[in-house]
């Protein structure tokens, strides 16, 4: 009975042992077999990964960005910038604008404006400045119909555009994006180019150059005309002295006669200046009515008042006149067109204008053409407030 029960327990050993060996056989080798599980990957805290392994890249491998060289950039600009332009392009400059910024915008001293030519001044109105044949720079507002895009747009299209025509004959092309903050405004531009690369890039190409006046004598000109003649063969004639010509007579400035006659009797006759501009900058005006010198001259006699406790003194360009186009909202549509100026008199030598004082001018002018929207314009500015001068329409009823 024992033996039995021994051989029964050796038995149930056996059968255990060689069941456990070929278990532990198939497993191993379906880790092998295709098409069995994969195993599941550890999971790694993503938070702790980028800490240990993100290193900051040395300042050798950063990324500079290089200076701008502007054909056509595909994003407005912001903030203060400063592009170079190819001479042998119009460039077209994308800008933000926001509804309560200003934006200055500065273009090479060795150029000059020919025109300034504005899309909508309802949207961006250029500021006027009457000096704007010797300027270098353009200031541009929002308008009274500048749209401000909305905060959940995600996209911003462009509101009108500008291009400001250079003597030199580049036309650089200003598109204007409305933005919603004014950190996104263009604060201040900066505009580089080469004058004399960009006329001869034009007259490669067989475009005008020097588009406000004709172009000066070439230094190889100058000098072919200063050189003495080539001596030839024949015999040299004695030379013959003569009496020495007489001075020429200094002719007088022309219509200065009915100038100074016309001021003397506007300085007899303060009563004649009624109506007077409101004052701008301690400066207002009074003028009146345009009369005719001849088919093509007109005489204007005004004054100008100081109403400040202190002197103010003018700039040496001013008293000036300039012909402004207006739109049907009364609004400038297009930078002043300056006027001839054939003789100016004034009450006074010197620029300075004591404080309560009134000084009395007269101009005789080359009389423009002028369209229905046209108005003619005198200008006084002094020197601390050079940007915004009195103003005083002369195309304004009496």
């Amino acid at each position: 009975m024992k033996l039995a029960r021994a051989w029964l327990i050796l038995l149930i050993t056996s059968f255990l042992t060689t069941t456990l060996f070929s278990v532990t056989a198939q497993q191993s080798e379906g880790l092998k077999t295709p098409g069995a599980p994969a195993q599941k990957p550890k999971t790694i805290n993503s938070a702790v990964c980028s800490q240990t392994t993100r290193r900051p890249l040395p300042s050798k491998q950063r990324l500079v960005n290089p200076p701008m060289t502007l054909l056509h950039n595909s994003e407005y600009l912001s903030g203060e910038a400063s592009v170079s332009v190819a001479a042998n392009s119009n460039p077209l400059i994308r800008i933000g604008i926001a509804q309560n910024g200003v934006t200055l915008i500065e273009f090479p001293a060795a150029d000059r404006f020919f025109a300034v030519h504005p899309g909508n001044s309802d949207l961006v109105t250029v500021e006027k400045s009457p000096s704007l044949k010797r300027d270098h720079h353009l200031v541009l507002r929002a308008g009274s119909g500048f749209l401000v895009p909305s905060k959940r747009s995600n996209t911003i299209a462009p509101s009108t555009s500008i291009i400001a025509q250079m003597d030199s004959g580049i036309a650089i092309t200003l598109m204007i994006y409305p933005v919603p903050l004014l950190k996104q405004q263009a604060h201040r531009l900066v505009i580089n180019y080469n004058r004399d690369e960009v006329i001869s890039a034009r007259r490669t190409k067989g475009l005008a150059t020097n588009l406000a006046g004709q172009e000066t004598q070439s230094q190889s000109e100058i000098t072919t005309a200063s050189r003495p003649p080539t001596p030839n063969s024949s015999p040299v004639e004695p030379e013959v002295f003569s009496q020495p010509p007489e001075p020429p007579k200094l002719r007088k400035p022309p219509f200065k006669e009915p100038v100074d006659a016309a001021l003397k009797t506007a300085e007899a006759n303060p009563k004649l200046f009624k109506n007077w501009t409101d004052p701008r900058h301690g400066l207002r005006i009074s003028t009146t009515a345009p009369t005719e010198l001849s088919d093509t001259v007109r005489l204007v006699v005004f004054a100008v008042h100081n109403i400040r406790n202190e002197p103010v003194r003018l700039l040496p360009t001013y008293p000036d006149l300039y012909v402004e186009t207006l739109n049907e909202n009364k609004r400038p549509v297009e930078a002043g067109t300056r006027v001839e100026k054939l003789y100016l008199a004034s009450s006074a030598t010197g620029n300075l204008i004591s404080p309560g004082q009134t000084r009395h001018f007269a101009i005789a002018y080359v009389a423009p053409i002028l369209g229905a929207q046209q108005h003619l314009k005198v200008v006084v500015a002094h020197m601390n407030a050079a940007d915004e001068p009195a103003i005083a329409d002369l195309t304004a009823p009496k």
